[in-house]
């Protein structure tokens, strides 16, 4: 972006049409791609083999999205979980494979207090409550999480 070097990525048609909704100006693009020399010139030379805007590569690297929930005494709200999973659901997409729900499974790190005792769970809400990752849906987590704590959490392999 510091206009320092570049380095040429081709694809071919098939792969461009495959991911024409991800290749949009000033958006985001998380890319595959195989990394070889140019014989003619001695650069490195890059060949696209797969695409994701940012919200589909999170679903596809990331494991699940973490929500912290405090809760204590009776003025406490839990996040509206079932509000947010329908207005942030599995995006739906067919492959040759067949139908795919692209989404995070969610797991709350609960934690409730009383005056006597901190009570710790992890409460993963199963593969039925699927969220799709977007910037909007993670804003909106954010607002009803713990302290604003919600994220994707990666495989660390």
């Amino acid at each position: 972006d510091d206009k320092t070097a570049s380095v040429e990525m081709t694809a071919d048609e098939a792969l461009l049409n495959a991911h024409k909704n991800a290749l949009k100006d000033d958006t985001m693009l998380v890319v595959s791609a195989k990394c070889q020399v140019d014989r003619r010139s001695g650069d490195l030379r890059l060949s696209l083999v797969q695409a994701w805007d940012l919200p589909s590569a999170r679903c596809r690297f990331g494991k699940y999205l973490q929500v912290q929930v405090q809760l204590e005494g009776e003025t406490s709200r839990p996040p509206q979980v079932a509000s947010l999973l329908q207005a942030f659901a599995p995006q739906v997409e067919e492959t040759p494979q067949g139908v795919w729900a692209q989404g995070l499974d969610i797991r709350l790190a609960l934690t409730l207090l009383s005056s006597e005792r901190q009570v710790r769970v992890d409460l993963h809400l199963g593969e039925g409550h699927r969220c799709y990752p977007s910037d909007a849906a993670l804003a909106a987590w954010m607002a009803q999480a713990h302290q604003g704590q919600a994220r994707v959490v990666y495989d660390a392999s």
